[in-house]
């Protein structure tokens, strides 16, 4: 099996006591490229020694593949349920895709453990029956992000939630890569209107889908990462080919990617961009969720989203460490940045509804510019690098022709980075969260972390 990292036990140490205490169902948020399958592996190793038959559900092939090379390289033998493979039912740990797994639970063995890969999506149906058919069995939820955009709580289906450290931590430690992120100025997609939550497709590609667009992204990638490899995120599939064309036209190998795609050409692609032949790689819903390569080095995105999940989860494509690989790069000109903050913002995870946002009602996340010194950098009442005092206001964001501005949140990072760092007591920590608008969960996170590092114990 694969050593574990201390957070990692201290994870699997923190389900294992919610089990202990009669809880069914415990969600695990851990962020992305921080070690999930390699962490649940070990439950399911752990637990199919003892003969105890274990389910790992995915929703898309390319999880599915991704989890049995995991397991395939730590050692557990296992049968996959999906189409296109061949079960093999005498197997105690099965990675079954969610659509196939829903339609055979009369003819598959009752699990004794079943783990929900991006259990976000819980509430889709297939995901409900699954989870609702075997009440003996204890359930375990991985993910980065446990927000759904609908608002509504993962409390409804986990007892429990035990918190990773965050991305900033991993970024600290070296699990995650450092970042650039250059943002545009001026992004406008108040006229759009709204779908299941998000913005309707076909009025975001009519928006998105211009050579117009504030900074092309074509020359932008030209400019800060010529050379390194990309993934474009697009609107739709057209939009996604368009992209390619221009990159192509440009003299920068491109490819488009999509589900509809039959899997050899898709995967004949994937490598490509791999071994580096294809510097850029567009895709539509695609890769948010499981693309696990960790050379890529920057992310492009061209598609806005009011969906903090997919958010975190695309500009997570390219945090993934690598040997050579010194930082990401990060292209947003989708505007997303200027929505949800940056990729290593502390945010806090709750099991509980959200509560909706009033008609009208402005989201308070911004990202300033200094009129004195031009830094770019997280609201504060003065700039960080001159001292510059602000008018309490958010700036507004209006469309104009604009180039984009590097983030430098190097500076806030640290600044803020070493006022937890020189709390070493609750209430000097319960003092920063009062002040930063923390909730009080917070504390609790910041310190169990803190005592995580000191080791832990492995899935057994």
């Amino acid at each position: 099996m694969m050593e574990l990292r201390p957070y990692q036990t201290a994870l699997l140490d923190g389900a294992r006591t919610a089990f202990k205490t009669g809880k069914r169902a415990v969600l695990i948020q851990l962020p992305t490229g921080g070690g999930k399958t390699v962490s649940g592996s070990h439950m399911i190793g752990g637990s199919s020694r003892r003969g105890k038959v274990c389910w790992w559900l995915s929703h898309r092939r390319e999880l599915i593949a991704q989890t049995s090379r995991t397991f395939s390289a730590v050692g557990i033998p296992h049968g996959i349920i999906a189409g296109g493979h061949s079960s093999d039912p005498h197997k105690l740990a099965q990675i079954g895709s969610v659509q196939t797994v829903a339609r055979r639970l009369d003819r598959l063995a009752p699990p004794d453990l079943i783990i929900f890969d991006e259990c976000h999506h819980l509430g889709a149906a297939q995901w409900e029956r699954i989870f609702n058919a075997f009440p003996d069995a204890r359930i375990v939820g991985l993910t980065a992000t446990p927000w759904r955009l609908d608002g509504k709580g993962l409390g409804r289906w986990f007892g429990a939630m035990v918190n990773g450290p965050s991305v900033s931590d991993l970024i600290e430690n070296g699990s995650l890569s450092r970042y650039r992120l250059f943002a545009p100025t001026q992004v406008d997609a108040s006229a759009i209107k709204m779908q299941a939550g998000d913005y309707k497709k076909d009025d975001l590609a009519s928006l998105m889908d211009r050579p117009s667009i504030t900074g092309d992204a074509v020359q932008h990638y030209r400019k800060l990462c010529a050379g390194k490899r990309a993934v474009a995120f697009a609107v739709n599939i057209e939009h996604s080919r368009h992209i390619v064309d221009q990159f192509r036209a440009n003299g920068v190998p491109a490819e488009h990617v999509d589900g509809t795609m039959d899997s050899a050409s898709r995967d004949a692609a994937i490598q490509r961009f791999i071994a580096g032949e294809t510097l850029v790689l567009s895709n539509c819903e695609l890769f948010g969720e499981g693309f696990d390569v960790p050379a890529i080095e920057a992310a492009i995105l061209l598609r806005p989203t009011k969906s903090l999940s997919l958010h975190l989860q695309q500009v997570g494509r390219a945090l993934r460490p690598a040997p050579g690989k010194t930082e990401a790069i990060i292209l947003d000109h989708a505007g997303n940045s200027l929505i949800h903050g940056l990729p290593d913002d502390d945010r806090e995870w709750s099991l509980e509804d959200r509560a909706k946002r009033r008609a009208g009602e402005k989201s308070t996340i911004a990202i300033k510019s200094c009129p004195s010194c031009f830094h770019i950098h997280r609201p504060a009442p003065a700039c960080p690098q001159c001292g510059h005092a602000y008018v309490a206001a958010v700036r507004e964001i209006e469309t104009r022709d604009g180039e984009l501005q590097e983030v430098d949140q190097e500076a806030i990072r640290r600044q803020k980075k070493a006022e937890v760092s020189n709390a070493r007591t609750r209430e000097e920590l319960e003092k920063i969260a009062s002040q930063r608008g923390y909730k009080p969960g917070w504390v609790d996170n910041i310190l169990r972390v803190r005592q995580s590092y000191s080791g832990g114990r492995a899935w057994a």
